[in-house]
């Protein structure tokens, strides 16, 4: 019983000790923070990464690809069966698009151009959960948009030239002209616009200004198919926009109708990817081994398959390691109230080496005196713990309060939304984390006080009470 009362005499009266307590406090705290942080992030760039692409890919090695996709996703259905919940083929190149800007100039950009059947992909995809219309008039928020390539009537007639062609009687022979007219300035091939692409973000405002609105015609370059490639143009009109939270899709991707680029590259019938989704619960590892050895066999290196992960695996392995590395610094933090920890209880066993003497003299065993100095770590552990997992899981709840008022503080944004479109800081808060941090810290703590308590357990009574 006087072990405990002894820790807890120190603990009150042995203010030095605050020092090691809010140093394990704020290597707690700041852990879980930052653990709580990058696991929202890791996990929102996670969906939205697999939200954008299927579970399997097939793709070409050729970006001509292949004019046989019936006969590959056959194939594919015989490979794995029903683990293969749908397909849905694609033909993916670069190019260029040039976006009106008003006074006859035009913005260009870099692209990454796909051609999809849009249906198809919001089968094995994501995709229809990313599309977005422009806001009307009175509305805040973008309305979700349907996975089509349709273009609305409306975005004719709002023209000036579609007002006039309402207004020609229906036998009026310049009726037809206008009509042509109208395909050439509001092309009937749709397209889906990566946001980041259409919109120009205001940090100062925090909107978004639409450079292309829908019904804008956007130019598309790229190269046709063959030994010879030659420069292809098509003009399309912008019907949604594509909105998946990654700027570096967002401002990249434009969809278009698959039937037309391929008869534009002069490759009907032709793709260089096949979008594979599997059924729930399957193992995606698996399912991609049996399509590959199949594919293998009957076309022998014409094809790579691969899992969404692994299309994605140098991203998602620089967040991993980034994560392990900050823990790895923030650990020193903990470090640091170790050895506070250690300094601390070095001279208390020196400063009380009498009473050490007098308690071994009055029958004190040498576990006993040990357990003093090992309880007692273990007690500021325990505190400093508690409190900075407390502090830590609040800071957490209310990051994005606290991310305002340091934005209002220092006059600029601490967190900028524009590149990940999040509307807030993400975050998940893993127990089996909190609790590893928790015990990693408390374990510290009693591993700092060993030397000290076996220090003071040695202590021979006689010699003790000699000191001084």
């Amino acid at each position: 019983m006087y072990k405990y009362l002894l820790c807890w005499r120190y603990l009150r009266t042995r203010y030095i000790a605050l020092a090691s307590i809010i140093s394990v406090m704020l290597g707690v705290a700041t852990m879980i923070v930052v653990n709580s942080v990058m696991a929202g992030f890791s996990t929102m760039m996670q969906e939205r990464l697999h939200g954008t692409l299927s579970d399997i890919i097939v793709e070409s090695f050729s970006l001509n690809g292949f004019d046989n996709p019936d006969e590959v996703m056959a194939a594919i259905e015989e490979a794995v069966g029903d683990d293969v919940e749908a397909l849905a083929p694609s033909l993916q190149l670069f190019g260029y698009a040039m976006i009106p800007v008003g006074g006859g100039e035009h913005l260009t950009r870099e692209v990454q151009i796909i051609g999809v059947r849009p249906q198809d992909r919001a089968r094995v995809s994501e995709f229809a959960e990313y599309l977005y219309h422009q806001p009307r008039e009175g509305q805040d928020q973008p309305a979700p948009a349907e996975p089509t390539f349709h273009v609305p009537d409306e975005h004719r007639l709002n023209t000036y030239l579609g007002q006039v062609y309402q207004e020609t009687e229906a036998d009026n022979p310049f009726k037809d002209i206008l009509e042509q007219d109208l395909e050439n300035l509001v092309p009937a091939d749709g397209m889906i616009l990566g946001f980041a692409l259409g919109t120009v973000h205001r940090p100062e405002t925090g909107e978004d200004m639409y450079i292309a609105p829908e019904g804008s015609k956007v130019i598309l370059h790229f190269p046709s198919a063959g030994k010879t490639p030659e420069a292809k143009t098509g003009e399309f009109t912008v019907v949604s926009y594509f909105k998946s939270g990654m700027s570096e899709y967002d401002s990249m991707q434009v969809f278009v109708p698959i039937e037309r680029l391929q008869f534009l590259r002069g490759q009907d019938g032709f793709v260089n990817q096949i979008q594979v989704k599997a059924r729930p619960g399957a193992d995606l590892e698996q399912v991609a081994q049996a399509i590959r050895v199949k594919l293998e066999q009957k076309w022998p290196t014409r094809f790579l398959t691969s899992t969404w992960e692994q299309k994605q695996g140098p991203l998602l392995a620089a967040v991993q390691v980034e994560q392990n590395i900050l823990n790895i610094l923030l650990f020193f933090i903990i470090a640091v109230a170790g050895f506070g920890i250690l300094g601390i209880f070095s001279m208390i066993v020196v400063e009380k080496t009498k009473d050490i003497g007098i308690l071994k003299a009055l029958g004190a065993s040498d576990s006993g005196i040990r357990g003093i100095f090992l309880a007692y770590g273990l007690t500021l552990g325990m505190v400093g713990s508690l409190v900075g997992m407390t502090g830590g899981l609040l800071f957490v709840k209310y990051i994005n309060e606290i991310e305002d008022g340091l934005s209002v503080i220092t006059g600029r944004e601490v967190f900028d939304d524009s590149i990940y479109y999040f509307p807030e800081i993400p975050t998940l808060v893993e127990p089996m984390t909190v609790a590893w941090i928790v015990g990693g810290t408390l374990l510290i703590a009693v591993a700092a006080s060993v030397w000290p308590a076996q220090r003071a357990a040695r202590m021979h009574p006689v010699r003790a009470l000699r000191y001084e």
